[in-house]
């Protein structure tokens, strides 16, 4: 369906316009016109018999023009106005650098180029405001995922790791007793955080969600270096590089403030762990 602007007629679908409340049309052109108080240029049929004029005709050599935007005089023989830029020639002043730069509509995408920054969605409606409103909710959500992000990449990166010792080795049940054992460890985890943060640490200082995919990447790094040193036995080392590993990635992913509470953590995580392993080994 054509959008046709409401004062000169023309069909402004693939280009820049603006739209009232009544959901009118109107051109970018008619629209620098109307905000200059200039008149409306529409296209009409041309007269057969009369001259055509030359598109190149600009004032008279010699004779200086009044700008019709800011009453400055024109020099003889220019049709720019030095003062406003206004361009004669085309009943216009250019559009400014910022104008004409790529800006999509934080609500629809549509191209805002061109279009003046106060000024509505010609495609949404959304106003300044609401285009502002729906700018800060996507860059909130955008940080937002990325606190998640993070370490579920590093969970990955101790999965994978975890995977490939237990594969090389010949132990792909130990794998799966692995994965299951970390689906379990997870929530235990995390309830171990909150009764950790209840009692001793006086609140909770991250959501559920983002608690959960922490403990993911603690378990699952730690788990990774603890099957390393299992292959590759160094007395005490092993046992020492992965209590040192869980109380870091326990402080800075958690952002613990003091030692004790990582060392508490620690401790509570390591019962956790062993304990879900040793009664999954017993099942089956």
């Amino acid at each position: 369906m054509p959008k046709l602007c409401i004062h000169c007629g023309t069909d402004c679908t693939d280009s820049k316009r603006f739209k009232d409340a009544q959901g009118n049309y109107t051109c970018l052109k008619c629209y620098d016109r109307l905000k200059y108080g200039l008149p409306i240029q529409k296209d009409v049929e041309a007269d057969q018999g009369a001259p055509i004029a030359l598109a190149d005709e600009g004032p008279v050599a010699g004779e200086q023009t009044q700008c019709p935007r800011c009453k400055q005089e024109i020099p003889a023989g220019e049709t720019v106005c030095r003062n406003c830029r206004y361009d004669v020639t085309i009943g216009a002043a250019p559009m400014a650098p910022g104008m004409q730069a790529h800006r999509p509509c934080p609500k629809c995408g549509y191209d805002l180029a061109g279009l003046n920054r106060k000024a509505s969605c010609p495609e949404c409606g959304a106003d300044e405001y609401e285009q502002e409103s729906v700018r800060r909710e996507k860059k909130k959500a955008a940080v937002a995922s990325s606190f998640y992000i993070e370490p579920l990449k590093i969970a990955a990166g101790g999965l994978i790791g975890l995977a490939i010792l237990r594969l090389a080795n010949g132990e792909p049940m130990r794998l799966l007793v692995d994965l299951v054992a970390l689906a379990v460890c997870v929530p235990l985890g995390v309830l171990a955080y909150w009764f950790f943060s209840i009692i001793w640490a006086g609140g909770l200082d991250q959501g559920w969600l983002l608690a959960a995919a922490n403990f993911f990447a603690v378990f699952s790094v730690c788990w990774a270096i603890e099957a390393l040193f299992n292959y590759f036995p160094v007395p005490v080392v092993g046992w020492l590089v992965s209590l040192v590993v869980y109380y870091g990635m326990l402080t800075y992913r958690l952002d613990l403030d003091g030692w004790k509470d990582a060392l508490i953590l620690t401790v509570f995580l390591r019962i956790i762990q062993f304990g879900t392993l040793f009664l999954i080994v017993s099942l089956l």
